[in-house]
């Protein structure tokens, strides 16, 4: 078992190193790691006992989101959105600069439930992690599947009644998994 999840590991690497160096051999542009880890987190946490096209769907809501002026316009702002509390350790000293203050989200606010959840962010499945991984990095940078969602800008699991899908405006799109996907027109 230990060679093959070895095995599994290695070759999502190689795939994850391909895909970078042939971006950026195409595009100049180098991968960004740190949007990347961001992607991965949520597919991971969010999706990672989905099917294939299930984690694929919840990594083309952060994309949408991205594209429409509500929310913000990078993949970990809005992975990360919701509201924050100061740390009582920074709170404490007026003097502070903002970018030396520590915030943290406030539990069971935010946009993604994983974030702020109070669990530990650290992914435990190396299967799963390395999945996510490669998942998120085909939607950034090849554009893998677009169009999957039709524009999706919310989802919930289908154990989850969130009051917010019967808002004006919210249009129910379709379930992929065990996931329900919405478009805010």
């Amino acid at each position: 078992m230990q060679g093959t999840l070895e095995f599994v590991l290695q070759s999502a690497r190689a795939v994850m190193a391909s895909l970078a160096l042939s971006y950026e051999v195409e595009t100049g542009t180098s991968i960004n790691e740190t949007e990347l880890k961001c992607m991965a987190e949520n597919i991971y946490f969010e999706g990672r006992a989905e099917p294939m096209m299930g984690k694929i769907a919840i990594g083309h809501v952060v994309m949408n989101r991205i594209e429409d002026e509500r929310f913000p316009n990078t993949i970990c702002e809005v992975v990360h959105q919701g509201p924050v509390r100061e740390s009582w350790k920074t709170r404490q000293h007026k003097d502070l600069p903002a970018e030396k203050r520590i915030y943290y989200p406030i539990k069971n606010r935010c946009q993604f439930s994983w974030w702020c959840d109070g669990k530990s962010d650290e992914p435990k499945d190396e299967t799963g992690w390395a999945q996510a991984q490669y998942v998120a990095g085909n939607i950034m940078y090849n554009g893998k599947y677009r169009g999957i969602t039709e524009g999706a800008t919310h989802y919930h699991a289908t154990y989850v009644k969130p009051k917010w899908r019967f808002d004006r405006g919210m249009n129910h799109i379709g379930r992929i998994g065990s996931h329900i996907f919405y478009r805010w027109d």
